[in-house]
């Protein structure tokens, strides 16, 4: 099945998608193993181990434990756990979503986690704990087993070469003795946030992989190694990413006046660049207002305005979430109303830059087009500034620190237990 460009660019530009984090961080794990094979293969095969692994766990660990707490836990105690534990927070809010559940069997359920709201929190609150607790021990083991795994490999790599040394050197002896001429070589509202986030949930990962791997570095040329990669890591992934993202929509709206934060799903399908040139978006966003008087207005107007451009929009970039295979709003998951207003300000916005181009003798066709460009390049410029900085220049940086430092290349690991089997008598 062919993949087109939209739909690549719609999931790389997905800020609450996994795969642009697992993207940027594979270039870092890629990078970071490259130049640890340059200063031998010993450890770049533990780097492989602890890169790979650690990746493997951070984009699957969590989201795996939590499929298993809830086919255990929550079916145990016969809840659905596919419920938004944040919808029972607003009791007026939650009696609409009752009433618009799209099944029988939806609506049965949200009401019994209604009736047993408090066992529901507190099981989605446990939940997140272990999870993440079950996430973070499978990432300490995997660096025991690895950290094991490399010295025991290490030791048996130096004695077999302390032994190959002793027999060519009793083969050159003996050469030596029939031969005249021999040669020789030589890891409130702010627990929600990352409860309910999928990428936030990386951040407590992220911060548990670091602490751990700061405090149990087996070197100091390994912790400042980690330090670096660690801290390059956070910065790229979580916090430069955004504000390149923000420096480039700001560059959009102030020189070509359009405005690019609205999701790349939406600027993507044609059915945006339609309602523009119809003029239907303007008593799609009309309606919007007029129903935007209270939560429950709001929440009942989406759900009874499935034609609403406004409505379609917040469907299609999965700030109102269809249940599988219908055109039906899923009423388990959290619909967040700011975010939902949030867009139809975006659109607002982005409709007025419209028709002051169209106004000024540009076509709707060059217009769209040069939106789509604008919002192609911010992603690829983002995504491509942090590859370049976690995959070469960091990994680059400790490269160059390692062949420049004082006290050598040598993997220390490597060292330490060359200098504990000399000490013991076993190679010299």
């Amino acid at each position: 099945m062919l993949v087109n460009a939209a739909k690549i660019y719609s999931t790389l530009g997905n800020p609450n998608s996994l795969i642009p984090l697992g993207v940027k961080d594979a270039s870092s794990c890629l990078g970071m193993t490259a130049g640890s094979y340059v200063t031998g293969k010993e450890e770049g095969f533990d780097r492989f181990i602890d890169e790979f692994g650690t990746e493997f766990l951070w984009l699957g660990g969590i989201p795996a434990f939590k499929w298993l707490f809830d086919k255990t836990v929550f079916k145990s105690y016969g809840l659905d756990s596919k419920i938004d534990p944040r919808n029972l927070k607003d009791k007026e809010v939650f009696e609409k979503i009752k009433e618009f559940a799209p099944t029988v069997e939806i609506k049965k359920g949200l009401e019994k986690a209604g009736k047993n709201s408090k066992l529901f929190k507190n099981l989605a609150a446990t939940k997140f704990v272990v999870s993440t607790t079950l996430a973070a021990i499978s990432y300490v083991t995997l660096t025991r087993l690895k950290q094991k795994y490399t010295e025991n490999k290490i030791k048996k790599n130096l004695i077999k070469e302390y032994r190959q040394k002793k027999a060519n050197e009793n083969k050159n002896k003996l050469n030596k003795e029939s031969v005249s001429n021999p040669s020789f070589k030589g890891m409130g509202k702010f627990v929600e946030d990352f409860a309910f986030s999928p990428v936030k949930n990386m951040y407590l990962m992220d911060g548990f992989i670091t602490t751990e791997r700061l405090t149990d570095s087996r070197s100091s040329q390994e912790f400042i190694g980690y330090a670096i990669k660690e801290g390059s890591c956070l910065f790229f992934l979580y916090f430069a990413g955004k504000k390149i993202q923000k420096l480039i929509e700001k560059h959009a709206k102030n020189k070509y006046n359009k405005s690019i934060t609205l999701d790349s799903r939406i600027i993507e399908d044609q059915y945006l660049k339609k309602s523009f040139e119809d003029g239907s978006i303007i008593k799609s966003i009309d309606e919007f207002n007029k129903a935007n008087t209270s939560k429950v207005n709001l929440y009942e107007f989406l759900h009874k305005n499935p034609d609403n451009q406004i409505v379609k929009f917040a469907k299609q970039s999965d700030l109102v979430k269809l249940l599988k295979g219908t055109d039906k709003i899923d009423t388990r998951n959290y619909i967040d109303l700011k975010e939902v207003e949030g867009l139809k300000e975006q659109v607002s916005e982005l409709y007025t830059q419209y028709k002051s181009a169209t106004e000024k003798g540009e076509s709707s066709d060059s217009f769209f087009k040069g939106l789509r460009k604008l919002k192609r390049s911010s992603i690829r410029s983002n995504i491509g500034a942090c590859i370049l900085a976690l995959g070469v220049i960091t990994p680059g940086i400790m490269l160059i620190k390692r062949l420049t430092d004082k006290s050598g290349k040598e993997f220390q690991t490597k060292k330490e237990i060359k200098e504990e089997l000399i000490k013991e008598g076993i190679i010299s």
